[in-house]
């Protein structure tokens, strides 16, 4: 299922992308550098556009949720068995370096 969303997620991406770059431009910063108006398709092809790239961002928002809850391991998931934390104290061991009898000694002398 996580491949599946995946794919479908990065082909939703490519697709907001084409469609995005596809739109007539509305004007801006960018208008002047482009000289070039629509020349195929009918006028309502710029609302179709915008439609579609609204409807592609909802569709991506969405599959990244799905994604989100799929993604999360269960409680008893036997693939993360090996992951888990144990709970088990460790042994610790008590530090036995000179660094730690160095203080003392030096508390010693300073009487």
């Amino acid at each position: 299922m996580i491949i599946t969303l995946s794919i479908l997620l990065i082909l939703c991406a490519v697709l907001l992308v084409i469609v995005v770059l596809a739109q007539n431009s509305k004007g801006g910063v960018a208008d002047g550098f482009s000289s070039s108006t629509q020349v195929i398709g009918a006028k309502r092809t710029g609302d179709f556009l915008g439609n579609l790239s609204i409807g592609l961002a909802i569709t991506i928002l969405v599959i990244c949720l799905v994604f989100n809850y799929a993604a999360k391991p269960t409680v008893n998931d036997p693939e993360d068995a090996d992951t888990e934390m144990t709970t088990e104290p460790s042994e610790t061991v008590a530090p036995t370096t000179e660094t730690d009898a160095a203080p003392t000694q030096m508390m010693d002398t300073a009487k």
